[in-house]
């Protein structure tokens, strides 16, 4: 009885050793999924990569030089007349062959008789007459600063007569007071022009806001502005 129980046993010995490695197989079979599910849950979502990609672009556009606005570029100096004068006052005026054109329109003097005319009437016709009227009361069509080869300076002004343009006032000057875009004049001894003044200034000034023009401050007229052209014309 003894021996067939051993017997019953060894055989029970056997059978669970020989199937307690399939046992362990299909157990380590079954939890392979459970470490598999682990995997995606591990790995970042779907949106959070989205965010990141679209976040990459806009890294990129940060180092990126945004373009100046237009307004920020600088404004070219000759489009408003304002550009600073490039040499100083008293080369610039004595140029050979410059003339200084006087601008009725845009003086002083000018302004002042466009609203009185504009006050008078509202016709076209009766407020060009009004202002041709005024023109004529201001003896000057242009002016020179001539440089003669002795090295005198002479302040000319110009005016129509009948037709002809005539040395309406000759005086000489010499340079005084000086900046970058002023200058006074000092004028000397008496005016020479065939329309002369009984009583000549002591001095001119002058303001020079560009290469173009020259302001004029007359004691009568007040600030007479002038436009620079070339042109040939004797010098005496």
């Amino acid at each position: 009885m003894t021996r067939v129980v051993r017997e019953d046993v060894t055989l029970i010995a056997r059978a669970i050793t020989r199937t307690l490695p399939l046992v362990l197989t299909l157990a380590g079979c079954a939890s392979a999924p459970e470490t598999l599910a682990k995997d995606p849950a591990s790995a970042p979502a779907p949106e959070a990569k989205a965010s990141k990609r679209a976040a990459q672009p806009e890294a990129k556009a940060e180092k990126a030089p945004e373009p100046k606005p237009a307004g920020d570029e600088a404004p070219d100096p000759r489009a408003d007349g304002l550009r600073k004068a490039s040499r100083p006052p008293a080369e610039l005026i004595t140029g050979p062959n410059l003339v200084y054109v006087f601008n009725f329109k845009e003086s002083e003097v000018g302004e002042q008789a466009k609203q009185q005319c504009a006050e008078k009437s509202d016709d076209p016709g009766a407020l060009g007459a009004c202002l041709q009227k005024a023109r004529s009361k201001v003896p000057v069509e242009l002016i020179r600063f001539i440089k003669e080869p002795s090295g005198a300076l002479w302040w000319v002004t110009y005016n129509r007569y009948k037709g002809n343009l005539l040395k309406w006032h000759r005086v000489q000057f010499q340079p005084g007071e000086e900046t970058a875009d002023r200058i006074t004049l000092n004028l000397i001894g008496d005016d020479k022009g065939i329309a002369p003044m009984a009583r000549v200034p002591r001095h001119l000034e002058i303001e020079l806001p560009n290469d173009y023009s020259i302001v004029v401050k007359d004691p009568e007229h007040g600030s007479m502005l002038y436009d620079a052209k070339i042109g040939t014309m004797e010098v005496d």
